[in-house]
């Protein structure tokens, strides 16, 4: 030992410090009664520490029912949302124009420039009165070619049976030089109300790559991933968005996907 420390001051003194650290946690262990030790964990600065197997306090999620069945709504808003409207606020230079929404205008509104874009709606059926146009995305002639500046489809690819034929409309109905900007679920619940019946598919960031490859190839294309597993978490339980703090939910980790995105700008006419 004295040879290696010798020879290797740094390592010498790591591993001695942490024969010291490994002691002094013992001897906690030992005098300190199981609640106290696990509060004394909770305050630490370092968050990596990992229970041992059959350590695990579920506490208030160990549980099979959620929180909430609203996505959080009834709890101050879901989680999702945050993801969603960072990425609308961070390209929302980019909803000006002619822009189509899906269901509603309620992001072109939020996020268009003032007085800098004029709205459609395109609405599944018939119960909108203030949509332009009705119709099924992945089958809609109706919908006018090369018309669109900007086309926000939040929240939707997932509700596509033919989610292909949907990429390969908001290609033609797009503009040259117009924009796509388009979110997907990861991990989600699943909408136990109106939208349960044709809720289909969750995309991962490498899957909405590949798709766009196909059917928007020439365009330039950003693809954006948010989310970890406390904000994964957090959103399978219901919890609303307040309960969740904004550093834990800006911390990303790509194996807990919950929202995925996409901008896609369509090539100029002359490129």
């Amino acid at each position: 030992m004295l040879f290696f420390a010798k020879y290797s001051p740094r390592a010498g003194i790591g591993y001695n410090t942490g024969i010291m650290k490994a002691a002094v946690k013992a001897t906690l262990k030992k005098m300190l009664p199981t609640a106290a030790v696990r509060s004394l964990r909770r305050l630490s600065p370092h968050t990596y520490w990992v229970p041992p197997v059959g350590e695990v306090e579920g506490g208030d999620f160990r549980r099979l029912q959620p929180f909430s069945r609203d996505f959080g709504y009834s709890r101050g808003g879901p989680v999702d949302r945050y993801y969603i409207e960072r990425f609308l606020a961070r390209e929302a230079p980019s909803i000006r124009g002619r822009v189509l929404e899906i269901g509603d205008n309620a992001y072109t509104t939020q996020y268009g420039a003032a007085g800098g874009y004029t709205s459609d709606i395109l609405h599944i059926d018939d119960t909108n009165p203030r949509a332009t146009f009705v119709g099924d995305l992945s089958a809609a002639p109706q919908l006018p070619d090369g018309a669109f500046d900007c086309i926000i489809l939040t929240q939707t690819l997932h509700l596509i049976y033919d989610f292909r034929g949907a990429l390969a409309t908001c290609y033609r109905i797009l503009k040259p030089d117009g924009t796509l900007l388009l979110t997907a679920p990861g991990l989600t619940p699943i909408d136990r109300d109106e939208w349960g019946a044709t809720w289909y598919w969750s995309f991962t960031d490498k899957v909405l790559k590949r798709l766009m490859g196909e059917f928007f190839a020439d365009a330039e294309i950003t693809v954006g991933s948010f989310g970890n597993v406390w904000a994964a978490t957090a959103f399978l339980y219901g919890m609303g968005l307040s309960e969740v703090k904004q550093e834990e939910l800006d911390y990303y980790d790509p194996q807990f996907q919950v929202i995925n995105t996409i901008k896609a700008v369509k090539p100029r006419a002359n490129a």
